[in-house]
């Protein structure tokens, strides 16, 4: 008796009825960048169902269409999880809306977004069962993360400024010992050009003693006894 009764009450969702759910639905999940839909949204996608109903029946509220999108949103992941391709009719259409591929695209084109709107996406992704973050909390992730970001900048700078001392002090360094060997090639130069024009006069005077010695001694005179 009750599988029959749980059996009635599925099958009360006609697939027209299903069909437009789901547009109306994901009309608006799309206009909402795909975020949770409000009070009002809701209410107006009950409105879109009820125009497709038999006016004798009772109109569906806003809370049954949340709570049918989300029993949709299961039924997609069971049928997504199977290794055999599904022929449920509105597989194709839920994959486009809540498929993993167009959002991990969208947040890759939605990189601005804030914490709080990605986390928005993912509990109603999850069909409303995720636990809620606190947008104080996403947004502390994110600070934390740019102070890092910060940090490491500095410490890179600091870096690169450490390294621009060290080849400014090497080249000085380089530059003072290059002067420093010149000036030492400079003075054994001029130390060896002394030392030749020295050699060069001691040669020079003792030629000229000899000449002079030589000279001294006539060539007709003996010297006496």
């Amino acid at each position: 008796m009750t599988h029959h009764h749980h059996r009635g009450r599925e099958d009360c969702w006609t697939e027209s009825e299903t069909e437009t759910l789901i547009e109306s639905w994901g009309d608006r999940y799309l206009q909402l960048n795909r975020g949770n839909l409000r009070q009002k949204d809701w209410k107006d996608v009950a409105d879109a169902v009820n125009a497709t109903r038999d006016l004798l029946k009772i109109p569906r509220t806003d809370v049954q269409c949340k709570n049918r999108v989300d029993t949709l949103k299961k039924k997609y992941k069971v049928e997504k999880s199977k290794t055999t391709p599904s022929n449920w009719r509105f597989f194709t259409r839920l994959g486009e809306l809540i498929g993993v591929g167009n959002n991990i695209t969208r947040k890759k084109v939605n990189g601005s977004k804030s914490a709080a709107v990605i986390v928005a996406e993912l509990e109603d992704e999850s069909g409303g069962r995720m636990e809620r973050l606190d947008d104080s909390d996403g947004v502390m992730v994110y600070k934390e993360l740019a102070r890092a970001i910060a940090r490491f900048g500095e410490v890179y700078e600091r870096m690169e400024s450490v390294k621009q001392e060290e080849m400014m002090k090497m080249e000085k360094e380089r530059m003072e010992f290059t002067r420093e060997l010149e000036f030492q090639r400079l003075n054994m130069f001029v130390e060896t050009r002394v030392e030749v024009e020295k050699m060069k006069m001691k040669k020079k005077e003792t030629k000229e003693k000899r000449s002079s010695g030589a000279g001294s001694l006539s060539p007709g005179k003996k010297p006496q006894r």
